[in-house]
Parts: structure tokens; C-alpha cells; sequence
């Protein structure tokens, strides 16, 4: 992602916004901002800042700059480094589930697939599989505590209205694992109204994915194996 052209569609397609919707939150021309977007022409300083603006991104990230790609000022309180659900999934562990999303999350300057994601609308509940994919996949491995705090839940949930998830009766299951014990650990949560965070809920589980237990089963060997040299 080199081009202004390119930072924009790909921010477009992480927040989810169409081009009428920016050409309705600046002003700008359909026609102007088509040009933009084909790199026929780059945005004047004031359209940039608008067009950031409305995507809601650092408007250096916006230029080119190696900065994150989220908001935020030395001496202010950063933004939190929610993830962006993705339903151009070209590989999934199912098939035909029309529900199947990455979970990307803005890191290193970039947009970074973090987890395998299902959404299962009839009783509105996540099911959350990590990508053992990368280096530092390991910071996953257990329940992430932003669940269990208010406002930080938003990490997981500020985006759930794209992929019509409803937050007061939200379950969602999380695919881990129990660094203690190397042994694969599914975590259900429920969301509670009244602290406005998520706890985990000690009632029989529901619905589990096979291919994703699957998953946590193989990366827990790899752990338990690696441990033992």
C-alpha cells in the first residue's frame, strides 16, 4: 500500500464505508472522489483531512507515513486497537457458511488477521479462533482481558454492527489455551448489561465448531511439545 488511492480503499474496506458514504461525511464530488480513488488525481491538504476524518484514521497514515493506522496523539489516550471483521474470507477451515469473517486488527502500521471468526445469527453468538499464524500468535493463547472490563470490551465488539451482532444478548466462545496446562480451553462468555463487560459463563456449552477445536487441539501439541525440549 503505497498510493493514497490504495490507503483509502483499504480503509474503506476495513471500516466498512461505502463512497457515497464519504463523498456524504466531506462534501467532496462523486466524481472528484472517484479520481481519488483511481489515482487519476491525489486530495488537496483539506480533502485529505476530511476524507480521514471520515474514516476515522491518522491522517499521516492517510499520506503514506509508517504510523498505526487508528487515531490518536502523544498525550492523549490512544485509541483501542478494536479489530475490523472482514467477510472477504479467502480461507476458511468451513464451507458454505455464509457467516465466515477475519478479524483484522491494526498493528505494525498495517491491518493484521488475527482471528478466524463465525457468526452465528440465529443465536447471536461469536465463535473466536486465533490465527496461529504469526510470531507472536502467542498472545492469544489465552481469553483476552479486555473482555472483562468495561469499555475495553470495545476492542471486539465497537465493530459488531457491521456484522449484525447484537452486544446486550451477545455469547461468544473463545478457541485458546490453557498456557498453564498446554491443553486446549474453550471460554464462553455472556455479556452483562449491568457491568458492561463480558463474564464467563459456567453453564453447559453450546454449540462448539469441530474444525476449530480442531485447531486449538494441534497448536496445543505444537505447545506442549516445544516446552518439553
Amino acid at each position: 500500500m503505497n498510493t493514497i488511492a490504495e490507503r483509502i480503499k483499504f480503509a474503506m474496506k476495513a471500516k466498512n464505508k461505502k463512497q457515497v458514504d464519504i463523498v456524504k461525511d466531506t462534501g467532496i464530488s462523486k466524481g472528484a472522489f472517484s479520481s481519488y480513488l483511481s489515482g487519476q488525481y491525489n486530495p488537496k491538504a483539506d480533502k485529505m483531512e476530511q476524507i480521514a476524518n471520515s474514516l476515522d484514521v491518522d491522517l499521516r497514515w492517510l499520506y503514506g507515513e509508517n504510523v498505526p493506522m487508528q487515531t490518536g496523539s502523544q498525550g492523549q489516550e490512544q485509541a483501542l486497537p478494536y479489530v475490523f471483521y472482514n467477510n472477504s474470507c479467502s480461507e476458511y477451515l468451513l464451507d458454505k457458511l455464509d457467516d465466515m469473517y477475519i478479524a483484522m486488527m491494526p498493528q505494525y502500521a498495517a491491518m493484521i488477521p488475527r482471528f478466524y471468526v463465525l457468526v452465528d445469527r440465529s443465536s447471536n453468538a461469536m465463535h473466536l479462533l486465533p490465527l496461529f499464524l504469526k510470531e507472536d500468535c502467542s498472545e492469544f493463547y489465552e481469553c483476552p482481558s479486555d473482555f472483562f472490563n468495561s469499555g475495553r470490551h470495545a476492542v471486539f465488539t465497537k465493530d459488531f454492527e457491521s456484522i449484525h451482532m447484537v452486544l446486550i444478548t451477545a455469547t461468544i466462545y473463545y478457541y485458546g489455551i490453557d498456557t498453564k496446562t498446554y491443553e486446549p480451553k474453550v471460554t464462553m462468555l455472556s455479556y452483562s448489561q449491568a457491568d458492561d463487560c463480558f463474564q464467563v459463563c459456567n453453564e453447559p456449552y453450546g454449540f462448539h465448531i469441530k474444525a476449530f477445536e480442531k485447531e486449538i487441539e494441534k497448536e496445543a501439541l505444537y505447545l506442549k511439545y516445544d516446552n518439553q525440549q
